[in-house]
């Protein structure tokens, strides 16, 4: 959401995040104002673990249903309401922007009487997701005084949808109220740099190795990944997150490099192959490097993004009853060896380039401001 608000700021909004309070410095390095509002890490990461255990019961295609309602409309919604609220109402904001998982969004602005826009972090989710998210948060509008809009609101007055027509599902389509926004990755704070280390990395392929921060959770995958890939012509670097020791892992060959985090934004214009869990974010941004991907999903969105990066030829996918150090070593290998990947990737880099930038879309906000006014709007 970074590169869009940065739009709007040189356009002279004042734009500010809402996010959990242990972000907010984060947020603010990159020059924004921030709100706390919601669940810490502790608790969020309490609550998560859990809900991953719980996810290993359900069949893998069920999981983005599961998933969703438990996490974003039964446990996050819920926690973050009350403080989101009052922001709103202290700040009073014109526009409300949220992501398709924030669904306190919504709700919020439509208490506040404003119009809200869902800024898309990957392909259109499935009806069936949605709709079971959508039934889970209706209690919670209903104890706010407020009746509960069809899909959760999540199509209300604007889809900002960043994903390229390759990756995107046809049912896109019947979202009358979409309007394409070029995925920008940005996430690395100002003063950011490569680790030492990657100056003397050897003339083989660079494979970069991350599971989100999440799944990110899940070693014994790391470890299959490592066991699989370090004894290769290859140099391997692998990011585990702020949650997750390095160490853990064990000792690793010189060719292997484990950080807590390095920016992608700085690290893919070196690499050849990205593996990952699917995560959208890391999909769209190793594809707006013309990156292939080898994809081991394991719940929400990420057995769709595998999908359709298959489908679309700029990866391969291994589902987690296949996954095996030869598995992915032979899928890795694969990957580096057809160039038709390689060239896939760069087909859909350029889709990339050509949607509509952040700054060509602040003109649609500023319309839909202009256009829904408070009177127009139900009243608090």
């Amino acid at each position: 959401m970074v590169p869009l608000a940065r739009a709007l700021a040189e356009a002279g909004h004042e734009t500010a995040f809402a996010t959990a309070r242990d972000y907010c410095e984060r947020v603010e390095q990159s020059g924004f104002r921030t709100f706390p509002v919601g669940l810490e890490t502790p608790r969020r990461g309490e609550e998560l673990d859990r809900t991953l255990r719980e996810l290993e019961t359900v069949p893998p295609l069920q999981r983005q249903r599961f998933g969703f309602r438990r996490i974003f409309a039964e446990l996050l919604a819920p926690a973050t309401i009350g403080d989101l609220v009052r922001v709103v109402r202290q700040w009073e904001p014109e526009l409300l922007i949220h992501d398709p998982t924030e669904l306190a969004g919504p709700l919020a602005a439509t208490i506040a009487g404003i119009p809200y826009a869902n800024h898309s972090f990957g392909h259109l989710f499935d009806g069936a997701v949605v709709r079971n998210g959508a039934e889970a948060i209706a209690p919670l509008w209903n104890e706010w005084g407020k009746q509960a809009p069809e899909a959760a609101g999540l199509y209300q007055y604007l889809y900002l949808d960043i994903c390229p027509p390759s990756l995107q599902f046809p049912h896109i389509s019947e979202i009358t109220v979409a309007q394409k926004l070029q995925p920008v990755p940005f996430d690395a704070a100002p003063g950011e740099v490569l680790p030492s280390w990657f100056d003397s990395l050897s003339d083989a392929p660079v494979v970069y190795v991350t599971l989100g921060t999440v799944f990110n959770r899940l070693d014994a995958l790391f470890r299959q990944i490592l066991e699989g890939l370090r004894d290769q012509h290859l140099n391997v670097i692998v990011t585990v997150g702020s949650t997750v020791d390095p160490a853990a892992l064990g000792p690793q060959p010189d060719n292997v490099h484990i950080e807590r985090y390095i920016p992608q934004t700085l690290l893919f214009p070196r690499c050849d192959v990205v593996v990952s869990h699917g995560g959208s974010g890391t999909t769209l941004a190793a594809l707006g490097h013309g990156l292939p991907l080898l994809t081991i999903p394991q719940g929400a969105d990420q057995f769709r993004n595998a999908e359709r990066c298959a489908t679309a030829g700029v990866g391969r996918s291994l589902m987690p009853t296949d996954v095996s150090p030869d598995a992915i070593a032979f899928h890795v290998s694969a990957l580096l060896a057809d160039a038709a990947y390689r060239r896939n990737a760069a087909r859909v880099q350029r889709e990339i380039q050509t949607m509509p930038s952040p700054a060509d879309v602040v003109g649609r906000l500023e319309e839909l401001v202009a256009t829904s006014v408070r009177a127009q709007l139900p009243r608090p």
